[in-house]
């Protein structure tokens, strides 16, 4: 069973808004129709720019947009650590002995892979002949990015 319960009745702010409303029904209203492919720009827009709000450290301008498919995955997943090094998979999902390199010098993570590895230091010295920070490795420079990316593939690591 339904019962009708007056809300508005008598209140004055409520009776003022309801009179408001009623008597702007009365009134000519302007076609103000926006059309499909506006509507979508506009809410495209206004979308945009939460997310830019909620994505302060986005940097349209980062090499890693300029990447072969292959190569932003690669360079993701080292940014990230949610890759395949032991480090990540036997701390976040128990999977191996530990989270040691092969080596045995280390935890296999990012930086231990890019900086201090013993089994890669050759290759290391050949793609980097200068000491480069890890920063620099995962957001540097095109180039940068694609020695980083070309380093990690010739390792035979998987990432």
């Amino acid at each position: 069973m339904l019962q009708w319960v007056p809300s508005h009745c008598n209140i004055l702010g409520n009776e003022a808004a309801d009179t408001l409303a009623k008597e702007g029904t009365m009134k000519d209203q302007n076609d103000r129709s926006t059309t499909f492919k506006e509507a979508k720009t506009i809410i495209k827009a206004l979308q945009h720019k939460k997310w830019l709000q909620q994505h302060p450290h986005y940097n349209k301008n980062d090499a890693f947009h300029l990447l072969t498919r292959s190569e932003q995955v690669l360079i993701f997943r080292l940014r990230t650590g949610h890759n395949r090094m032991n480090h990540h998979l036997f701390t976040k999902f128990r999977i191996g002995q530990s989270d040691q390199c092969p080596c045995q010098t280390g935890s296999m993570t990012t930086e231990h892979l890019l900086q201090t590895c013993p089994l890669h230091d050759g290759l290391r010295s050949q793609i980097w002949a200068e000491a480069t920070t890890v920063q620099g490795k995962l957001y540097g420079s095109l180039d940068d990015l694609q020695r980083t990316a070309t380093f990690v593939r010739r390792t035979g690591v998987s990432i």
